[in-house]
């Protein structure tokens, strides 16, 4: 587990549990899944649709890639999607 209260900096702190949860790879099926940019992008244009239907950002991306991570579906719209960036779910 990363000690948090010995860095300096909240975006120390951030980068270095982001970079934890990288290395566990049981938070992320993309070792054998990816999403090509383009389909990603389409995604993020109409997740106003799963929006209304007050769908979180981490489901409907699981929902509709296939994708199984309760992690991801438990997390808040923007860290969802920074974590779908981040932890490389997307092809580039």
């Amino acid at each position: 587990m990363v000690n948090i209260i010995g860095l300096s900096g909240t975006d120390m702190a951030f980068s270095n549990i982001t970079d934890h949860l990288i290395q566990l790879e049981y938070l992320t099926d993309n070792k054998t899944k990816s999403v090509n940019k383009k389909d990603y992008e389409s995604f993020c244009k109409e997740f106003v649709f799963y929006d209304l239907k007050e769908i979180s950002f981490g489901e409907a991306f699981c929902e509709r890639f296939g994708f199984n991570n309760i992690f991801l579906k438990n997390l808040s719209n923007e860290t969802a999607r920074y974590h779908i960036e981040k932890l490389g779910y997307i092809k580039k």
